[in-house]
């Protein structure tokens, strides 16, 4: 990561620290350039709402062209149909109807699609036991594969997915195709290495595609989803549609990948200096604030975060305690009370922190919004 960018931006000293600051700008930047790069590959953009959890980014996305959401949980699902979704793959494995139960209530008194995933013949049976409880919700299923994170999927090299979508039709459950997350990819190192990923990526999945086409399922479209996958790489020939998360926000670990500029992290967390002594200032944001995740998928920082003073001077986040942040300081110190806009390893995991985030217009204006889907976890 290149420490001579420009890291310095504004303190507004306006709020009760600390909080979680949106540059609108950035934010806006980062979403029409991924509409723009999947508009132009002809496929369609179905962002991962885990990285902001929030009603006003996901309309944002929609109304630059988005296709639809992708949710995590169940009760995520919940929270964006009662905000007006209408279209949701939860990618997530189903293993029990229960879990889904109220989804799909939701679902059906919306006119709301939920596509759900399966690896399993138990995910396909749950499914239909959960379909014959709401038969009003449109349901698709459609298969995960395991393109090398080795987390859920069916082998690509094994017939396995040809069995699940066999188990599909004969529980007269649509088939909505394949899908995949190389999450590995985070692990890579730099953007030539994730490309490499993406490139076997697709391959394994068009394999396992033409698997099924043999078998007679002629409609199975590819669904991809992975931030480092979709900026380091051109959208695969082949793919259908594209499911990132991280690249509305952005972090760090996208800057220490060689995948993002400082100038692109359109979430900081504004914090202010408390104490300081001979081995540390201290900060009073924490691991409650900040997380304590270093990186993703075999990412691994030295620190948690960098922050930046008014005159734009960085300083690591050495450690931390669930309320306060620990500064290495070695020739000069921050003063207490100063201000600290700090960046830190990973936006999805701070953005579940927090019930609320700031977002901030170039002119300074400030407006705050719920992180509506915080919390929600079943």
């Amino acid at each position: 990561m290149d420490m001579n960018q420009r890291w310095q931006r504004p303190l507004p000293d306006d709020r009760l620290t600390p909080y979680i600051e949106i540059d609108v700008a950035r934010l806006e930047s980062n979403l029409q350039a991924m509409q723009e790069k999947a508009s132009r590959a002809g496929v369609t953009l179905r962002p991962h709402i885990k990285t902001h959890k929030s009603l006003f980014i996901a309309r944002r996305q929609r109304a630059l062209g988005a296709c639809g959401i992708t949710v995590s949980k169940p009760s995520e699902g919940e929270v964006f149909i009662r905000g007006g979704e209408r279209d949701i793959l939860l990618a997530y494995p189903v293993i029990r109807a229960a879990s889904v139960a109220t989804l799909l209530k939701l679902a059906a008194q919306h006119e709301a699609k939920v596509t759900l995933i399966v690896d399993a013949q138990h995910g396909v049976a749950a499914i239909a036991d959960a379909q014959r409880q709401q038969p009003d919700a449109d349901v698709a299923v459609a298969i995960k594969v395991d393109v090398g994170l080795h987390r859920i999927g069916v082998d690509p090299h094994g017939n396995d997915a040809v069995t699940l979508a066999q188990a599909i039709q004969a529980a007269q459950l649509p088939f909505a195709g394949l899908v995949s997350h190389a999450g590995h990819a985070y692990g890579a190192g730099h953007p030539e290495a994730i490309a490499q990923i993406a490139l076997e990526e697709a391959r394994l999945m068009q394999q396992v595609q033409r698997q099924l086409r043999e078998a007679g399922f002629t409609a199975c479209p590819i669904s991809v989803g992975a931030t480092p996958t979709a900026l380091a790489a051109p959208v695969a020939e082949g793919t259908d549609e594209i499911r990132p998360g991280n690249y509305a926000l952005l972090d760090l670990t996208a800057c220490r990948l060689g995948l993002s500029r400082v100038d692109d992290l359109a979430l900081s967390v504004i914090s202010r200096v408390v104490a300081v002594n001979r081995h540390f200032a201290i900060i009073d944001a924490g691991s409650k604030m900040l997380s304590s995740d270093k990186g993703p998928h075999g990412t691994s920082a030295s620190g948690f975060g960098i922050a930046v003073d008014e005159q734009g001077i960085c300083y690591e986040i050495a450690k931390l305690s669930e309320e306060h942040g620990f500064i290495a300081w070695q020739e000069k110190a921050p003063r207490v009370g100063a201000l600290l806009r700090i960046y830190p390893n990973h936006s999805c995991a701070v953005m579940a922190q927090s019930d609320s985030y700031v977002l901030r217009y170039a002119d300074g204006r400030a407006e705050t919004q719920p992180v509506d889907a915080r919390g929600q976890f079943i």
